[in-house]
């Protein structure tokens, strides 16, 4: 599968601004040019995978997610999950039991409604 520079342009862009840092800073602090940066992100011009793997280090992330494509439904999957991780992160035990019972409640109505007792999928 070839590279999409593109995508990869788009996700470096994203994790930047996610990060509230200007092209500039990035430039300034990979040692790069700003005309390299704005290349980059518009996909206009291949990374070497030296510079890639050094960007990816600086916007704290890895090549694979920079590499992926965020309409990817496996994709928007893992940063679900991600998300929710990062949530789930802050909580104290008592919360997390909380979020673990309605969370169980949550799987088995939804077992129950996609596959009844009768083995067919409930209809409106």
């Amino acid at each position: 599968m070839p590279l999409d520079y593109k995508i990869i342009g788009r996700n470096i862009k994203n994790r930047r601004k996610e990060l509230h840092i200007t092209q500039q800073k990035m430039a300034d602090d990979l040692f790069l040019s700003l005309s390299l940066i704005s290349k980059l992100e518009r996909g206009v011009k291949p990374v070497s995978l030296e510079t890639f793997h050094s960007i990816a280090q600086y916007l704290n992330t890895s090549v694979a997610i920079l590499m992926a494509d965020p309409d990817d439904p496996r994709v928007q999957h893992n940063h679900l999950i991600s998300e929710i991780d990062a949530m789930l992160e802050d909580m104290d035990n008592k919360h997390l039991r909380v979020v673990n019972r309605l969370m169980r409640t949550y799987a088995e109505l939804i077992a129950e409604y996609t596959c009844p007792a009768d083995g067919q999928p409930e209809t409106e």
